[in-house]
Parts: structure tokens; C-alpha cells; sequence
């Protein structure tokens, strides 16, 4: 399973893409899923061809991608602000968006134009 204290050590974990290439070791995450998602691989990108045309997280820049994760039955593959966990055995896919950071300030008017729309409503 999955958890926020995992996917949270993820981001930490993969702050930034790394400074080689190989680093990435993106052949292994192919030879896991290659053939599930119909991985196409060029020197830039990434292709899901199992995926639909509209989906957004059909094809990746290279260049986004921080890190990859195995795990029991996912295989994570991390960006700066996003993961997408793949299933390693069916065709199934989960994405999670990194929360946007707010300063205390931003927190605090959130938090008094909630209570403001509370008290009219």
C-alpha cells in the first residue's frame, strides 16, 4: 500500500531530475512495463501507446522525470509535481499532484474567507 508518508518521502527523495541520464535506470522500469503499457522509448520522451490520445500522461519529457521507485506491486515514477504509480502486472495507473506549498499568510486569509462565507451562508 501506498501511503502519504510514502509518497511524501518520494518528493523528498527525488527533489530534481538527476545530472545523467543513466542515473534514471530507465531500462529496468521498461523491462518491468514495457509490455503492459506499451512503452516507446526516443531519445527525448517517453510514450505510454497503451494510453489514450487526450490522456495528459501519455507522453513525458525525459527531462521531468526525478526518479523511479519500485515497490511490491507499483513501480513509481516521479516528477517535480507529480508521481504516476503503475501497476506492475495489469494495466492500471494512479496519479498524485504535489500539494501547492502555502506560505502561513495564504493559510490564514483561506481560512477566514472560509469562516466569512460560513457565517452569510
Amino acid at each position: 500500500m501506498i501511503s502519504k508518508y510514502v509518497i511524501e518521502a518520494l518528493y523528498k527523495k527525488y527533489p530534481s531530475p538527476p545530472q545523467n541520464f543513466p542515473d534514471l535506470d530507465i531500462e529496468d522500469f521498461i523491462s518491468l512495463c514495457g509490455e503492459t503499457y506499451g512503452i516507446v522509448l526516443d531519445e527525448n520522451t517517453i510514450t505510454f501507446g497503451r494510453m489514450s490520445e487526450e490522456n495528459p500522461f501519455r507522453v513525458i519529457l525525459l527531462r521531468h522525470i526525478c526518479g523511479i521507485e519500485k515497490f511490491e506491486d507499483h513501480i513509481a515514477l516521479v516528477t517535480p509535481s507529480y508521481i504516476l504509480f503503475f501497476h506492475r502486472d495489469k494495466f492500471d495507473m494512479m496519479v498524485h499532484f504535489k500539494p501547492e506549498n502555502k506560505s502561513c499568510w495564504q493559510r490564514l486569509y483561506g481560512w477566514f474567507k472560509y469562516k466569512l462565507l460560513r457565517s452569510k451562508g
